[in-house]
């Protein structure tokens, strides 16, 4: 896509490694998991798991994943 006619604008903040059975219970959140993130509730991490599982991802297999951290920004002059 032309710059010019981009709507969105993200600014990379941190790239980093890490194994998939790593992902933290805020970044489930950030990823959009639709339940509160409660200490003592149901683990979010059990949603993202079934989420990877239904594109065909093996969560079993731990695999080391890439972890993009962004914020949007405005478009720049």
């Amino acid at each position: 896509m032309p710059k010019d006619l981009a709507r969105v604008w993200l600014e990379i903040t941190g790239v980093r490694v890490e194994r998939l059975q790593s992902i933290s219970r805020g970044d489930v959140m950030a990823e959009g998991c639709p339940f509160p993130n409660m200490a003592d509730g149901a683990d979010p991490r059990d949603w993202f798991a079934e989420v990877w599982k239904s594109t065909g991802g093996d969560w079993a297999a731990n695999p080391w994943v890439w972890v993009i951290d962004f914020k949007r920004i405005e478009k720049p002059r």
